[in-house]
């Protein structure tokens, strides 16, 4: 942590990834307490000669920092204080108040939690927000469990026959679908034999025995009931949007929860739920002339649901996974948090699962992407369809997993005309990185990642190229976070009223939420100029839009727009095109030429697409 990024972090609040604490003479008593959580949840920093008077911070100093240091380290490396070895050094800062050491806590491997003291596994913590709170009983039987070398859903159960525990549709329906994908192999084995090849099955003391994976995905209700007494998904849809949504507003349709069901009886109620309340727009494939009538979040809900499927904590037993559907987004929500970090979730490659057995059962038939590849799917097909992209909460404190799906587009008319206000031209890449940056008003390299489908390598080279532009900077020298450009915030994230024309009445917000119903004013930085900027264009506007995709006369596109003043209309109308970037002269170094033609520029044809897409879907709305 540099010295800029603790006296900032002075000035917010203690939560989840930073602890202050006074330490002026000596190892405060509840340290340890404080490494064991962030050991436990995703790591933080513990900040000694931080004093806190009624809510806020001031540097009081550490006295002997030498020594309240050394005492520090010696505490983490004693087996008897602390129950694993975790790598800290400290970081000394001499400010004017006081020397301040800050100490960063990684999160430990899967296979060392909990991380407890004085040899006491109930002496076990986790992080919530800014306290260290004790672990519960079930917390601290989660933990234990994920901890395993052996899998939760590889374990063999030794009280279910064979020969009754499995539901014969299910098995023979699933058999169907491996043939088509593996033909000849292993079709002439029997049901049992079949099972046993997908590790379904195991010999326990020269006796075959179902594994708990094999149950989930194969078993009876009655063999499913007995291992797993809660639901394995409830899914609701509401006709509201996620902001209308409480504990009164009753869901529209609810796909019945079963406890008894199995993984693949469950999956194929959901698709079948799903279809019912899916857009179906009909189209023709270019290639094949075929009909195709998916829905466009097809492919994301899939990925989505089967990920909730497969890799839910089945050793929960009180909560359970939930698929909400709202106006504006979706929501999955499973028990369990994912092994892996947001942005190696990103990455293609193995990671490690929950329930490897029953992943590998799914992948089998085609019903998850190639290992390690389905959030990435979510992603490239959200991404596909223009939506902000998807929303991640990985919990390492409450052990839970939640994906949000916005239905809402990346790239507004506003947005396009923020970009084309910048005067430089952005690759598609870039543009995407540009408007998310405008909306959230910081990003970093993991939502790089997430918008463009770059690796990590690339994703930071794109980076790179912003801040060379000078529209992006980062937050602090060799940070991975960065920060919309200083000379671009005033025209892109504070809103201003402004004086326009009698007739006009305009207010100035951030391109993501447009409240204008014309072209507004900027104010720049003091003793920078004043900066036109395009928010929203008026019907004359997007009349001289439609016409211009072919280089245009003036005179024409008077015509068009049905005016005769031509010094008004140039001054209103074509003039706010130019400076916004929408419109271009054919001959900017002679404006006054008579061959003088008006064309849209790159910006301008993608702005043109998607006001007529955005007319045609409110048409459509409006015969339905």
């Amino acid at each position: 942590m540099t010295r800029e990024e603790l006296l900032a972090r002075l000035q917010s609040i203690e939560w989840n990834d930073i602890e202050f604490k006074e330490a002026s003479w000596k190892v405060p008593a509840n340290a340890l307490s404080t490494v064991s959580a962030f050991a436990n949840t995703e790591g933080g920093h513990l900040v000694f000669g931080i004093k806190e008077t009624n809510g806020t911070f001031s540097i009081s100093g550490v006295i002997e920092a030498d020594k309240v240091q050394n005492d520090f380290l010696g505490q983490i490396r004693d087996s008897n204080k602390i129950s694993v070895f975790l790598p800290i050094e400290g970081q000394l800062h001499t400010l004017d108040e006081g020397t301040v050491i800050v100490f960063y806590v990684p999160e430990a491997k899967r296979n060392e939690k909990p991380v407890f003291l004085d040899r006491t596994p109930h002496k076990a913590y986790i992080r919530r927000g800014g306290r260290d709170d004790t672990c519960t009983g079930d917390e601290l039987i989660n933990f234990i469990r994920d901890a395993s070398d052996t899998r939760y859903d590889s374990e063999p159960l030794s009280d279910f026959s064979v020969e009754r525990c499995f539901d014969e549709a299910t098995v023979r329906w699933y058999r169907q679908r491996h043939a088509e994908r593996n033909p000849g192999r292993y079709e002439q084995l029997t049901d049992t034999e079949f099972l046993q090849q997908m590790a379904c099955v195991v010999e326990k003391q020269r006796q075959l025995t179902p594994t708990r994976a094999g149950i989930l995905v194969f078993g009876t209700d009655s063999a499913v009931r007995q291992i797993l007494t809660r639901p394995v998904v409830d899914f609701q849809v509401y006709r509201e949007p996620k902001a209308a949504y409480s504990a009164e507003v009753r869901w529209f349709d609810r796909m019945t929860p079963v406890p008894e069901e199995n993984l693949l009886k469950t999956w194929q109620a959901m698709v079948s739920f799903y279809t019912r309340h899916s857009e179906h727009p009909f189209s023709i494939d270019p290639g094949s002339l075929r009909r195709s009538d998916d829905p466009p979040d097809y492919v994301s809900f899939r990925e989505a649901a089967i990920n909730l499927l497969i890799h839910q904590d089945f050793g929960e037993q009180t909560r359970w996974p939930t698929i909400l559907f709202f106006r504006d987004q979706s929501e999955f929500f499973n028990p369990g948090d994912a092994f892996a970090t947001r942005e190696q979730l990103l990455d293609p490659g193995e990671k490690p699962v929950r329930n490897p057995s029953i992943v590998a059962a799914f992948r089998r038939i085609g019903l998850s992407d190639q290992a390690g590849s389905g959030v990435g799917a979510i992603f490239a097909s959200w991404r596909r369809l223009g939506n902000l992209p998807p929303i991640i909460k990985n919990d390492k404190a409450e052990k839970s997993f939640r994906l949000t799906l916005p239905k809402e587009r990346l790239l507004t008319e506003a947005q396009l005309l923020a970009q084309a206000s910048l005067g430089v031209s952005l690759s598609e890449h870039e543009a995407a990185v540009f408007a998310y940056l405008i909306r959230q008003g910081q990003i970093d390299l993991a939502d790089i990642k997430a918008l463009t489908g770059l690796s990590g390598a690339a994703a930071l080279e794109l980076a790179q190229r912003l801040t060379v532009q000078v529209i992006i900077e980062p937050v602090s020298e060799n940070a991975h976070q960065f920060l919309l450009a200083t000379h671009l915030r005033p025209r892109f994230t504070q809103g201003v009223t402004v004086e326009a024309p009698a007739d006009q009445t305009v207010t100035q917000s951030t391109p993501g939420s447009v409240e204008t119903e014309q072209v507004t004013e900027q104010v720049a930085p003091a003793g920078t100029e004043h900066v036109q900027t395009l928010v929203q264009l008026t019907d004359v506007q997007w009349q001289i839009v439609s016409y211009a995709d072919a280089p245009r006369s003036m005179t024409e596109l008077m015509e068009r727009a049905g005016y005769s003043q031509r010094p008004h209309f140039k001054a209103h109308h074509i003039q706010p095109l130019i400076d916004g970037g929408v419109l271009r002269m054919t001959a900017p170094d002679k404006p006054r030429a008579p061959n003088q033609r008006y064309v849209l520029t790159e910006v301008g044809i993608k702005l043109k697409a998607m006001h007529g897409q955005a007319v045609a879907t409110t048409d459509q709305e409006s015969e339905q």
